[in-house]
């Protein structure tokens, strides 16, 4: 029987992952497989898995051999559960990974590539420690902390090998899929020559990727990712949903235009992206609300709907829940059904706004 050299790729597509890095994700996976396709040491050890998480984990793409396998498309979903993505990532790992017996030899050390880019919003404690308890010895993970934005401090109880990936350098997703690839290229290599130690990583690129060495403390968990005000909508014309992304500018933004200087000293989000989003978004959302909400008057920007170009896309219903309209006047409501009445804010005017997890 082949022994097999089992790699997931537990992969966070929360509502801070979409737009660019979501797609970029799904580009270097597909990318990473090309790659190893030409690898003889991988095509006869490799196997590949994704499992996608948010407010929920889920298999995307169950171990499959090399060969065969299929770059998938990546589903969206609010909150990062990390909690809940380790303990289906052991559950996994215990139903598709073959042990060693006194009768027969079984998969060499899986590697998990962990790629995430903010911290989670459930308590992953019992997760935590049944990882430590009963995988970590005999896993190889690597985690990688996307922008640096996730909780190093949580992640070295996972690991020691914590990487923090600068994705705004030059060609940042090229070479770090490049290092992806090589890392694996390694380690099938040395597996081959029946050596199934710590996982051989390819030498990082200073800039790119550097190693997290200590990291004290522990984050406690807080619920929502504060580093954006996430929120979803429905467009009223397609009933589609969509995750309209503010990051905090936590003053970093220079501009000498006098009006938006002004806001920034008193508004705490600027708009970073709005993407459309599939039905099966709700799928690997948290079930609750975050129980929070963001005043309009904190958010710089408003975006178009993405789906039908309507000229406000967080348009609030009595219900509380947002969509897009063309301008004020009556519109049902995509998620409630009831006909409500719209009106263009004047400027000092200020609501609430219920909030993703982030």
């Amino acid at each position: 029987m082949m022994r097999r050299l089992p790699i997931y790729f537990l992969v966070d597509v929360s509502e801070s992952m979409v737009g660019k890095n979501l797609y970029s994700l799904e580009e270097g996976i597909g990318a990473i497989v090309s790659t190893l396709r030409k690898d003889p040491y991988a095509l006869e050890t490799a196997f590949l898995s994704v499992i996608a998480f948010a407010g929920k984990a889920k298999t995307v793409v169950p171990l499959t051999e090399l060969v065969a396998f299929y770059p998938p498309e990546l589903p969206a979903g609010g909150g990062t559960a990390l909690g809940a993505a380790l303990s289906h990532l052991m559950d996994e790992i215990d139903r598709t990974v073959v042990v060693t017996t006194p009768n027969r030899k079984g998969d060499w050390r899986p590697i998990v590539f962990l790629l995430t880019d903010g911290h989670p919003t459930d308590d992953p404690s019992k997760a935590l420690d049944r990882w430590n308890r009963s995988y970590r010895n005999r896993v190889n993970m690597v985690a990688v902390s996307i922008g640096g934005g996730a909780d190093h401090t949580l992640l070295k109880r996972l690991t020691d090998e914590v990487i923090v990936f600068n994705d705004s350098a030059h060609d940042a997703f090229a070479r770090f899929v490049k290092w992806v690839s090589m890392s694996i290229q390694s380690q099938s290599r040395s597996v081959s020559a029946g050596q199934d130690g710590k996982v051989s990583l390819a030498k990082a690129e200073p800039g790119l990727l550097e190693s997290v060495e200590n990291a004290e403390g522990l984050t406690p968990f807080a619920g929502v990712d504060d580093r954006y005000a996430v929120f979803v909508g429905k467009c009223s014309k397609k009933a589609l949903p969509y995750v309209v992304k503010y990051e905090r500018h936590m003053g970093r933004i220079e501009t000498s235009d006098p009006v938006l200087s002004k806001l920034l000293q008193t508004r705490r989000y600027a708009l970073d992206a709005v993407a459309p989003v599939k039905n099966s978004y709700f799928e690997l959302s948290d079930s609750g609300d975050s129980g929070q909400s963001v005043s309009s008057g904190d958010l710089i920007g408003q975006p178009n709907c993405p789906h039908c170009g309507a000229r406000f896309a967080m348009a609030v219903c009595q219900c509380g829940k947002i969509n897009c309209v063309d301008g004020g006047g009556d519109h049902t409501c995509p998620w409630c059904g009831q006909v409500t009445t719209y009106t263009i804010s004047e400027s000092g005017e200020h609501f609430d706004i219920g909030r993703g997890r982030g």
